[in-house]
């Protein structure tokens, strides 16, 4: 990364130019890892408890809105949907049918509660 650093540096006589060029770098940086973070979330699924499902769900979400790319509490309530079983399809109707929206607090709780009655 140093060396890249030097190649892109080549040719700045101005401070300006030195920190226009780091601008670009590291925009064009966390664009990509915001990309990566995202293709990650989809592709999370339980496979192991609800807890540890959930807790890799939050890691990513909470690394995206470090580096500026926060998620809505849609976009978050879709990641964890999406990754669960079809046993928890039953679920997942019951909670989108409801006319007030749950917060993504509830909705954790209400899957540990869920995965204890499968379990059971």
């Amino acid at each position: 990364m140093e060396a890249e650093f030097k190649i892109q540096m080549v040719g700045c006589e101005w401070s300006y130019q030195i920190w226009e060029t780091l601008d670009t770098y590291f925009t064009s940086q966390t664009r990509v890892q915001i990309k990566q973070l995202k293709i990650q979330l989809r592709s999370i699924k339980k496979t192991s408890s609800i807890t540890l499902y959930l807790l890799e769900i939050k890691k990513v979400v909470d690394t995206l809105a470090v580096i500026g790319a926060p998620l809505n509490v849609e976009e978050h309530f879709d990641a964890i949907v999406d990754g669960l079983p079809d046993e928890y399809d039953g679920f997942v109707t019951s909670i989108l049918s409801r006319k007030d929206p749950y917060t993504i607090k509830e909705i954790e709780a209400l899957l540990m509660t869920q995965e204890d009655r499968l379990e059971s």
